[in-house]
């Protein structure tokens, strides 16, 4: 049963690995893109370069949140053993804020 949920899972996180758009929400996406031609924010694709170099694997989901007076993303990943990962970004400079393996 577990293999089956990891192989449905690879199978999800792979379609947004292609489309990485897709990840974020409809309204984060328009949110995105409108900050990232004002300059606010890096493209997501920069993000998700550093997150895979730190846990290489499949992108379950991106979200893109306002804390205080910053934007952060949130990216969490599954890697080849089926640790998942959260990773918390700057959005603006993708400095990594925090990370942490999910039970």
């Amino acid at each position: 049963m577990k293999s089956r949920w990891l192989w449905l899972l690879c199978i999800f996180s792979s379609t947004l690995i292609l489309a990485p758009k897709l990840a974020l929400a409809d309204n984060d996406h328009d949110l995105a893109l409108e900050l990232k031609q004002a300059g606010d924010i890096l493209p997501l694709e920069k993000i998700l370069d550093k997150a895979q170099q730190l846990h290489p694997g499949h992108v379950l989901e991106v979200e893109l949140e306002k804390k205080k007076l910053r934007y952060i993303y949130e990216i969490e990943t599954v890697d080849t053993k089926g640790n998942v990962w959260e990773m918390r970004f700057d959005a603006r400079t993708a400095k990594l804020l925090n990370t942490n393996q999910e039970k």
